[in-house]
């Protein structure tokens, strides 16, 4: 397979309105406030929509799939605004009947100043290769169970949701990631996974939730991610995203860049398995609920 990408581009303006930020919240299940209270974008939201953007621009094959996000938050996002998403496209990259593409981005203000940059791998199978028996195998339960977590171990859990068809077609309006994996039972279990899975941006919204609920206004100023996508969330799946501070601040000391560290994920509640792992940054003192 050969994917042509174009370097610098401009993906235009993405308008966000009250509107678009509750349908997204609502998608997510995000039940904070925060948001409204100061007209504030939620990181992980504005991240959403560039992916949406940069996949529609790309227009990548049926199935290719998220393996990892960054993003850092570099100024104020608020609602109502317009923002312009530039993209980077890097080269492909070749494993097996695998291709890696890794997009830096960028987001801007009508100004021109940037509120956030990111980078997001996606994969995608050669099919001109053909799938192995074992990738084209679908997943039993079993066989997608991990090691059991030890929430005591987990730090701040965030709520537990089941994963509905009703919510993945809700998120697939908010985000404009209209991937057939997540919309399409006949085509989805035709492929490795066997079925319908959650968008991993879906889940990683589960995260920023919780990092809002623990931060509050610190998050969605000064939040970033470092996160892999390890496993699916399948229909019925019953998932939490957890979050333990690995750093505290040292800007009391007067060393250091004052940033709080944490370990931040999302687990499959039934098998044990992980989900999404990585950490996250934010400026902010620690709470005592975080630790």
């Amino acid at each position: 397979m050969s994917l042509t990408v174009e370097p610098g581009l401009d993906l235009g303006e993405c308008l966000v309105t009250e509107d678009r930020v509750r349908q997204y919240v609502e998608a997510v299940g995000d039940q904070q406030r925060v948001y409204f209270g100061h007209s504030l974008i939620p990181p992980v939201a504005m991240t959403a929509w560039a992916l949406g953007a940069i996949l529609d621009k790309l227009a990548l094959p049926d199935g290719a799939i998220h393996s990892s996000q960054e993003l850092e938050t570099l100024g104020v996002a608020r609602f109502p605004g317009t923002y312009r998403i530039t993209a980077d496209p890097g080269k492909p990259r070749q494993r097996g009947n695998l291709v890696f593409l890794t997009v830096s981005y960028s987001v801007a203000d009508v100004e021109g100043r940037i509120v956030q940059r990111g980078k997001s791998t996606v994969l995608s199978t050669d099919q001109t290769d053909g799938q192995s028996e074992s990738e084209a195998r679908p997943q039993s339960a079993a066989q997608r169970n991990g090691p059991a977590l030890d929430a005591e171990d987990l730090g701040v859990l965030g709520p537990p949701r089941t994963i509905s068809q009703h919510q993945l077609n809700a998120y697939t309006d908010a985000s404009g990631d209209r991937n057939p994996l997540h919309l399409d039972p006949a085509f989805a279990e035709g492929t490795q996974f066997g079925g319908v899975i959650a968008h991993g941006m879906l889940t990683l919204g589960f995260v920023g939730e919780l990092m809002a609920s623990i931060f509050g206004r610190s998050w969605l100023d000064t939040g970033g991610l470092n996160v892999r996508f390890r496993g699916p969330a399948h229909l019925g799946d019953r998932v939490r995203a957890w979050c333990k501070v690995s750093k505290p601040s040292n800007e009391k000391s007067g060393s250091g860049d004052g940033l709080v560290v944490c370990s931040i994920g999302v687990f499959n509640e039934g098998t044990g398995e992980e989900l999404i792992t990585g950490t996250a940054t934010v400026a902010a003192e620690v709470p005592i609920n975080a630790t």
